[in-house]
């Protein structure tokens, strides 16, 4: 066939068909699906990192105010209404959180360690605290929990005799020990540890440590504890659902 002059030859324009597309798309499908849960669980083994690097570093302040003051630092925040100081925002033992302006929270119990004298420079924020809703979630109703807007910090003198609390709940809401600090765990849900033996069972059931091996993103508070037992003014009928210094289960 001749071709008029100025004219070229047709080509042939190669393609993908529609089975290559299904079969690349199909292969993408596949590799998100086996990275994008190992992300998740590196991204969740980093966080339970974090957290336990944080609470070494709490421990360490407030062994260290311990020393000072021969007391530990209270579950009530110095800038607490309790404590007699009007603060916007402060309700019952907590002052005005150090995260969400407006709100009571935990966060408000470290000013001990960083103010006056700075035990420890700013307060750490639990990592696994969702930033969209600002706030662990309750043991029970899993809704939010305003007032607990980072690790939760308690001493059992503060609730025992002679406590700025007083009462007889001691180290039974310490884990048995003269303190804890508990992080709400991959589940986002901070059940303050446990309880003290007879609370809601659920309770203290999302209370027990957080474990890997049961599944990165399983049940269980993160928590830290002070090495010595607490006070125990009424074993008999407050003793702690979970009692980590003598790695007993009362619930």
């Amino acid at each position: 066939m001749r071709l008029r002059k100025g004219s070229t030859p047709m080509t042939h324009q190669k393609g993908f068909t529609l089975i290559e597309l299904l079969i690349v798309v199909a292969i993408i499908a596949i590799l998100a699906a086996i990275a994008v849960p190992n992300f998740l669980e590196a991204q969740t083994r980093s966080k339970v990192s974090r957290a336990q690097s944080d609470m070494r570093s709490l421990a360490t302040a407030i062994e260290a105010y311990q020393v000072d003051n021969n007391v530990y630092p209270p579950l009530v925040a110095r800038n607490s209404p309790f404590l007699g100081v009007s603060t916007p925002g402060g309700v019952g033992i907590n002052g005005p959180s150090l995260y969400n302006p407006g709100d009571p929270g935990v966060s408000s119990r470290f000013i001990w360690i960083t103010t006056p004298i700075s035990y420890m420079t700013t307060a750490p924020r639990d990592p696994f605290i969702n930033p969209r809703v600002g706030t662990a979630l309750h043991p029970v109703t899993e809704t939010p929990q305003p007032v607990y807007d980072t690790y939760d910090y308690v001493d059992a003198f503060s609730v025992s005799p002679g406590g700025l609390l007083g009462g007889n709940r001691g180290a039974s809401i310490t884990s048995g020990a003269e303190w804890h600090i508990v992080s709400a765990g991959p589940d986002r849900i901070n059940a303050f540890g446990g309880g003290y033996a007879g609370q809601n069972a659920l309770f203290n059931q999302r209370g027990v440590d957080y474990d890997p091996t049961n599944g990165t993103m399983s049940e269980g508070d993160i928590v830290r504890i002070g090495s010595a037992p607490g006070p125990l003014p009424d074993p008999n009928t407050r003793r702690p659902a979970i009692n980590r210094i003598t790695g007993q289960y009362n619930f």
